[in-house]
């Protein structure tokens, strides 16, 4: 991004958290520059284009942060997800101005691209929920996912706004290991009561058009993730459980970056496929090599 673009970015943002949206002026914010303001139009048509920037700037920043890197890959669920929740809490730290203006004043009621956005944003945290639930306890969860994802949700957000609003200082790598053990009692205790789910069951296609991520019906990569899952499942082949329990994480982690609508992370990608094929033979070493054609296709050769 071009360094006066950001710049102005910055200066949005600090103003819209100290006043609000609406309070906030065009003049305020040049004026925060220190520049003209007939300046800010040429990046920006309007405080709506501004704040567009803003969010599509800050939460692609934010949602790629929560991605698993390549050296986590290896983690169990339950410490990718404390891994990502440490790196949530250095995001707020690092973007204090960003959160507070997200959570100091409702953004509804806006330009419908703004609505978008943050209609966007909020499926795609309940998708990281749902995901990182359904990774760590199976479908034993399934039938509550709406209410353990709320309750997930609900727990991470106080100490969000303790962070953001109070300043308060944590140890973040304490912090989000005590959560993900104090998730384990939740989750423990909604099946040990066996009640009957209080928010219906997640129509998690319906999140995924929400958040952007491209329909798995009738995706030639998904449909080949899938059929690998299958196989290496029903398999009688001689890997131990704990490759077997790898080649089933690298392809959901394939998954996961193949339904993104932008910004997939090719790293991930490459040392998925180089698992699998280190692994892998036989009819399903082809369908890894079909997959790796389809998201790395060779550009023809040139011929004289």
């Amino acid at each position: 991004m071009q360094d006066k673009k950001k710049q102005i970015l910055d200066a949005a943002i600090y103003c819209f958290a100290r006043k609000g949206f609406y309070a906030t002026t065009i003049q305020e914010i040049v004026d925060e520059l220190g520049m003209a303001k007939g300046s800010i139009y040429f990046y920006f048509k309007s405080k709506d284009d501004l704040l567009i920037s803003v969010i599509e700037y800050y939460g692609e920043m934010l949602y790629v942060g929560m991605e698993v890197l390549p050296e986590e890959v290896g983690l169990s669920p339950r410490d990718k997800l404390a891994t990502q929740l440490e790196r949530q809490f250095r995001f707020l730290r690092d973007h204090l101005d960003f959160m507070r203006m997200l959570l100091k004043e409702p953004l509804t009621g806006l330009h419908p691209h703004i609505q978008k956005l943050m209609s966007r944003m909020r499926a795609r945290a309940q998708l990281w929920n749902t995901n990182h639930l359904l990774a760590i306890y199976g479908n034993s969860v399934e039938s509550y996912l709406g209410d353990a994802s709320a309750l997930l949700s609900g727990i991470v957000a106080q100490y969000f706004e303790s962070i953001v609003f109070g300043n308060t200082k944590f140890d973040d790598l304490r912090l989000s290991r005590f959560l993900v053990r104090r998730l384990d009692d939740l989750i423990s205790g909604i099946k040990r009561a066996e009640e009957e789910p209080i928010l219906p069951p997640m129509d998690l296609v319906l999140l995924r058009n929400l958040a952007g991520y491209v329909q798995e019906e009738g995706n030639v990569e998904i449909a080949l993730i899938q059929e690998l899952v299958n196989e290496i499942t029903t398999s009688e082949s001689t890997w131990d459980m704990q490759t077997q329990s790898d080649l089933l994480a690298a392809l959901a982690l394939l998954k996961e970056e193949v339904v993104k609508p932008i910004h997939k992370n090719q790293l991930i990608l490459r040392a998925m496929l180089a698992l699998l094929k280190q692994h892998i033979s036989g009819q399903m070493r082809e369908s890894v090599e079909l997959l790796e054609q389809r998201l790395f296709p060779k550009t023809s050769e040139v011929v004289d």
